[in-house]
């Protein structure tokens, strides 16, 4: 829904929902400002919005912004960079683990058409498991390691809907759908908006937050050795697929 906003005659816009949102949050917006959006019958009090009405009483309360997410906002970027990457390897250790114990083959054909529905359907239930830890504690095992913990603004937890769906827009916008190409582009974008606006794609436009206390030293050092772990797990669950190729390469490079 977009909106055009008046005062003193001038007229101006039009401005999406996540901005008009935004300007309430920073106070730039009041109840009785006028604001038009399509389908209104003339210029109406921006409190009257039924959209926007939600923001308006939010502001009666602030939330406290962790000092953290106002003051370091790189080193928490990091934070939740590395945490992210944490449960999207811990996943897959786990769905390569099932698949090699089912005998079924981890990597797919290189003689076949790349699926992105083959894709989708293995991601699927990490969208819904995150969505699901997120919603029920906050944060999944990468956020916990990193102290990090998904809110409202209001400070209270997310329902399970909407961390699915969060989950689902972390995993097309912020990881490309596990596109070589998308991918990198979706962290790039996700790092600009957060320099930009505060916040990625997924958590702007709705105001949630994801902040917490610096982890412990314990915490970090337990996160690299975890992480090195499950990448070494998971290259020993991908070598038998693996090793054929890894000969050949070998065979190649081998002096004649």
């Amino acid at each position: 829904m977009q909106f055009w906003l008046i005062e003193n005659g001038e007229k101006s816009g039009p401005l999406e929902d996540y901005e008009i949102r935004e300007l309430i949050r920073k106070g730039e917006v009041s109840p009785d400002r006028k604001i038009w959006h399509e389908g209104a019958d003339g210029w109406v009090s921006a409190g009257e919005v039924a959209v926007l009405k939600s923001e308006f009483e939010k502001k009666l309360e602030p939330p406290a912004i962790p000092e953290e997410l106002k003051e370091k906002p790189p080193f928490l970027y990091w934070r939740r960079f590395g945490a992210r990457w944490f449960d999207y390897m811990l996943y897959h250790l786990i769905l390569f683990a099932i698949f090699r114990a089912g005998g079924l083959s981890i990597l797919p054909d290189p003689e076949a058409e790349p699926s992105m529905g083959r894709v989708f359907l293995m991601m699927l239930p990490l969208v819904i498991m995150e969505g699901a830890l997120i919603g029920a504690l906050g944060h999944t095992p990468g956020k916990w390691l990193m102290s990090l913990r998904v809110t409202r603004p209001d400070g209270g937890l997310l329902s399970t809907g909407a961390s699915v769906i969060r989950s689902l827009r972390v995993w097309v916008l912020g990881m490309g759908m596990g596109h070589p190409i998308l991918l990198p582009i979706g962290h790039l974008v996700a790092l600009w908006m957060g320099h930009k606006k505060g916040a990625p794609l997924w958590d702007f436009p709705l105001g949630q937050l994801v902040g917490g206390e610096k982890p412990s030293s314990k915490k970090i050092v337990a996160f690299f050795l975890l992480f090195a772990a499950i990448f070494v797990a998971i290259s020993i669950l991908l070598w038998p697929e693996t090793k054929p190729m890894h000969e050949e390469i070998m065979r190649q490079i081998e002096p004649r």
